[in-house]
């Protein structure tokens, strides 16, 4: 749970969890999907999930959480 002494960097890792497994739903979803378009809107999610964790992942290699 994220409250006010949750630190950025902890709050970043919470975020990467909730990011990682919102992926795995919608690549599971896409996988069991029996119409195309909701495969694909499935799938264009799971990517999209994989750019929030890039991106988050990103903040984490940043220098000024090398100072903490």
């Amino acid at each position: 749970m994220i409250d006010e002494t949750t630190t950025p960097e902890e709050a970043i890792r919470m975020a990467l969890q909730r990011e990682k497994a919102a992926h795995e739903f919608y690549t599971k979803a896409a996988k069991i999907a029996k119409y195309p378009g909701t495969r694909e809107m499935f799938e264009a999610l799971a990517k999209e999930e994989l750019r929030h964790t890039r991106m988050l992942e990103e903040e984490l290699n940043k220098d000024y959480f090398k100072e903490m």
